[in-house]
């Protein structure tokens, strides 16, 4: 079965990020009242978008559900070497050189999971599959074939996932780069296993909280400012999952991008002072039970790390944010 879809981006412009933050912007370095002004009035200088920096996506392979109840693999798997179809090789398609022409920074990968135990009592059986590493082709139908930027097998885990997809876009966010990690799927096919993880496999939000934290240590030469906020959207409302009386805010729009209103960001020292705050916001979040998961999440969240740094002696800074929905 196919585990959640998930697309990465990154962008210079501050509009990119889903929702930003309106408030004046001091400096973490000092209590320097030029630092701050000389950003408030436009002057900090965000680093101009590679092509290279990517965007990713994890759910339902873009395709339909990938397990069909009560089919028989083994007639497909006969029929699959005598049915022509596109190769693995004719699919995949250089996603590098066309976003050099197009300018566009987004790449979406797909991560299949195994079938659960649920699953397999009750006879579902894999459609799905993936044919190398950028193709995905149906079980019942080999003619049916998607070419993505990265396709992950069942066995491959979050940190391997997460250095492919995910780590190109919190390096470039610790150089000024807005970015966003974006999963995505049907309920029950791995988002919250793929993004959160635990203690034993963490997912691609600790991971790159853990990142960014060691660039800040080999980065002598620049003093940071990390801050995070944490929301929920839940039908259709915007709840401050870090200020239980932050509820239905609203969604604003000015010259600089759209953002959240009253949302509440807290400054974050280390990675475990991050993460507490994650670990407190989802105390507030919709959880609820379904078909597939007793505790199925029943709203989707956005982690944002807003990263103010300057050069030591500096008072240019540069700011960006990080999404990791």
């Amino acid at each position: 079965m196919a585990g959640p879809s998930f697309s990465t981006s990154s962008s210079r412009a501050r509009s990119s990020s889903p929702f930003s933050h309106r408030r004046p912007l001091t400096s973490s370095y000092s209590s320097s009242s030029s630092s701050a002004s000389s950003f408030m009035n436009g002057r900090v200088i965000p680093r101009s978008s590679p092509s290279s920096v990517s965007s990713h996506f994890y759910g339902s392979n873009g395709v339909p559900r990938s397990v069909t109840p009560n089919s028989s693999r083994s007639d497909s798997s006969r029929n699959r070497a005598t049915i022509g179809f596109a190769s693995a090789d004719e699919l995949a398609v250089d996603s590098t050189g066309d976003a050099a022409i197009s300018g566009e920074s987004i790449t979406v990968t797909v991560r299949f999971r195994p079938l659960s135990e649920r699953e397999f009592q009750r006879g579902d059986e894999i459609a799905w599959y993936a044919d190398g590493d950028k193709v995905v082709r149906c079980e019942y139908n080999p003619a049916t074939a998607y070419a993505y930027d990265r396709v992950f097998g069942p066995s491959t885990t979050s940190e391997v996932i997460y250095d492919v997809a995910a780590r190109p876009v919190v390096k470039a966010a610790m150089e000024g780069i807005n970015g966003t990690v974006f999963a995505y799927g049907v309920t029950s096919s791995g988002k919250t296993h793929t993004m959160h993880g635990d203690q034993i496999c963490p997912g691609i939000i600790p991971l790159a909280i853990k990142d960014v934290f060691s660039i800040i240590q080999d980065t002598p030469g620049r003093e940071f400012l990390l801050r995070v906020s944490y929301l929920e959207i839940y039908n259709e409302v915007i709840n401050d999952l870090l200020d239980p009386t932050g509820q239905n805010l609203r969604v604003r729009e000015d010259a600089q991008g759209t953002y959240v209103e009253g949302i509440k960001d807290e400054v974050v020292l280390s990675p475990g002072h991050a993460l507490s705050f994650i670990t407190a916001g989802e105390e507030h979040r919709h959880v609820g039970s379904n078909n597939f998961n007793l505790f199925s999440s029943r709203s989707h969240t956005i982690f944002t790390l807003m990263i103010e740094s300057s050069a030591r002696g500096n008072d240019m800074m540069v700011q960006c944010i990080l999404n990791l929905t």
